[in-house]
């Protein structure tokens, strides 16, 4: 009698199964699209850049919008005033050629043609140079792909006095390396790195006759909040006890509703070598 019993009940809930089955459809609620900022002014003389696009709803397709027709300005606490000119051939790309200072505080204003504004400012702090790029053989490296035997280790020092923040780039032959991450981005504090950056390998090992190139740059503590809180929304387990994804703080700030994005303005030290030489 019990093995009846069980019989039935496990043919009634294979039938509930199977015969169970239904579409749902998500009734999302759908919030106002929102600006998003990427700006990048350093101590290069240089086109300087300010793109603007804005979120999408969660059901539609496509590339993320554009926004065109804003009038982007820049100034520094000095009085100087750059005015960045939308690109022709990209819509949303604003572009301005100046050196920026170090010492010098930025400030961005964006006015949008719905008469909203979107404004940020940050100061450039100094960057110490680097000591030093250099290549070496690598046994791990050989062993995973002869070709590419070399990695490329970078010197450093870093000032104590302060409390400094960084983000690092890599590049061969002129492509940025990324880290096995889905940012790509290396970013520390003075903490993690010491008093010397001493020997830092890059992401990617090379061959002989590749052009490596390292970027230092200088960010604030908003800009490395930005990037830690972009770097655990995009690489978080999603498990039950991680923290639910959210925007990374920035320090846009928008009339009439939430900015996205960062306006960075950051001081770099770049130096290049040839692998073998």
């Amino acid at each position: 009698m019990k093995t009846i019993i069980k019989l039935i009940i496990l043919t009634f809930s294979a039938a509930m199964l199977f015969s169970c089955e239904e579409t749902i459809e998500l009734d999302l609620e759908q919030t106002p699209a929102q600006y998003v900022v990427d700006a990048l002014i350093t101590n290069e003389d240089k086109a300087h850049y300010v793109k603007l696009t804005s979120s999408k709803g969660f059901y539609e397709d496509g590339a993320t919008p554009r926004v065109s027709g804003a009038e982007v300005i820049v100034k520094d606490d000095q009085g100087n005033r750059y005015q960045f000119l939308e690109s022709e051939e990209e819509p949303g790309l604003y572009v301005a050629k100046f050196e920026g200072k170090v010492g010098y505080t930025y400030s961005l204003d964006i006015q949008l043609s719905s008469r909203e504004a979107i404004s940020a400012e940050e100061l450039m702090h100094p960057i110490q140079a680097i000591d030093s790029l250099v290549w070496d053989y690598d046994e791990e490296a050989f062993e995973e792909d002869e070709d590419y035997p070399y990695v490329v280790k970078i010197y450093a020092l870093e000032p104590s006095a302060t409390k400094d923040y960084y983000l690092f780039k890599f590049y061969r032959n002129d492509s940025i390396q990324n880290f096995d991450s889905n940012t790509g981005l290396f970013y520390a504090d003075d903490e993690l790195i010491g008093s010397y950056i001493y020997g830092l390998e890059g992401p990617e090992s090379f061959k002989d006759g590749d052009k490596a190139t390292f970027e230092m740059y200088r960010i604030s503590r908003d800009a490395y909040l930005f990037y830690n809180d972009l770097d655990n929304t995009l690489n978080g387990d999603g498990g039950m006890f991680g923290p639910s994804p959210t925007n990374p703080r920035t320090n846009i700030k928008i009339s009439n509703g939430v900015g996205l994005g960062l306006f960075q303005v950051s001081a770099v030290d770049r130096t290049t070598i040839i692998v073998g030489e």
